[in-house]
């Protein structure tokens, strides 16, 4: 954490400019993972136009990327803001935005052996770093977390878990299962589930499992994880999801629930727990707003379902939480629905 990389974003005042801060962050957290996760991550962060004009405190969003999103997606909402700079909209407030991506393409924002220690990475190690570097209102109820997909996934956790850190939650397209999601997710592909079970048995009779993992992991990589089928990109997803969600100290990689029953609740947690924790009237009345959107065609059928089966149930108690279902699928139009319906959102509320 000795030197910063800075990138000014000159927007429309000849005398005011936003900065963005790319500063190369070294987890403690994130050592000794299985499959060899980096420790530095690059946090790119948002400064308003008179940070270093004015003495003031400004809240903070924090914007986790999806599933696969390396850290250059800021660059998107860099143009998002001074997009809303030159309507005249203020963005005032901090931006910090992070990646969860690891060899497997995807953390979850979780703890796990398998991946890294992502949850203590953001609340441990960021949040208190970005609190003390620069000049925030260091409360909850000016800090606020969203996501896209696996982003709004982990932010709609993180808040659930942590009202006392934020207060806001925006989560779009989150990965979320109703009770019969996991069925129809990737997590029952046929193809997916034998190369998992063949590389676990690999893994485990290897002297030599650093090399199994690389070359196992070789064809999730950049734009090679789409480019070898579709059976390559849900192997992947499923092996991240199953070492985020299922491992245990013996088996860090778990056991698929189509060979031990006992293992379904393991599995279904990672996105079944989210409408548990959003139906709890406690963990809703200590969050000051709640928005969740997501497509009514997603292409990930499970995510529509959850999110909507979500709504039922929150309408049905009467908890303040919103929702806009639109048309379109898991990633249409997402950009500008961040840049429409995410900023303003914080920009309001925080």
């Amino acid at each position: 954490m000795k030197y910063l990389i800075l990138t000014l974003m000159l927007l429309t005042s000849g005398q005011l400019y936003a900065e963005i801060v790319k500063y190369p962050f070294e987890s403690k957290a994130l050592a000794n993972s299985l499959i060899g996760t980096k420790t530095t991550r690059d946090i790119h962060i948002y400064l308003p136009d008179d940070y270093h004009t004015s003495k003031k405190r400004y809240p903070v969003l924090y914007f986790l990327g999806a599933y696969s999103w390396p850290i250059r997606y800021s660059s998107h909402i860099e143009k998002m803001l001074e997009n809303h700079k030159r309507n005249g909209n203020a963005m005032e407030m901090i931006i910090v935005m992070l990646e969860g991506n690891t060899p497997l393409r995807g953390s979850f924002y979780v703890n796990s052996k398998v991946h890294g220690n992502f949850r203590d990475y953001v609340l441990d190690e960021v949040v208190p770093w970005v609190d003390a570097t620069y000049r925030t209102k260091a409360t909850a109820k000016h800090r606020g977390i969203a996501g896209f997909s696996m982003g709004g996934t982990g932010a709609l956790r993180f808040a659930a878990k942590n009202p006392n850190i934020f207060s806001h939650v925006y989560a779009l397209s989150p990965g979320m299962f109703d009770e019969k999601g996991m069925a129809k997710s990737y997590l029952t592909s046929e193809a997916a589930i034998s190369r998992y079970q063949k590389f676990k048995q690999k893994l485990a009779t290897s002297t030599d499992p650093k090399t199994v993992m690389k070359e196992e992991f070789a064809s999730f990589q950049a734009r090679e994880i789409w480019n070898n089928g579709q059976d390559n990109s849900y192997s992947a997803y499923l092996m991240a999801y199953a070492g985020a969600f299922a491992g245990t100290e013996q088996h860090p990689f778990g056991t698929h629930f189509t060979q031990d029953a006992t293992q379904k609740p393991f599995w279904f947690r990672g996105f079944g727990e989210l409408i548990s924790l959003y139906t709890t009237p406690e963990i809703i009345e200590q969050l000051h707003s709640i928005h969740i959107e997501v497509g009514d065609k997603d292409d990930y059928i499970w995510i529509t379902e959850g999110v909507l089966a979500l709504k039922q149930k929150a309408q049905q108690q009467a908890l303040a939480i919103s929702f806009e279902v639109f048309p379109g699928g898991h990633s249409d139009k997402a950009l500008s629905r961040l840049e429409h319906h995410m900023l303003p959102f914080f920009a309001k509320l925080l």
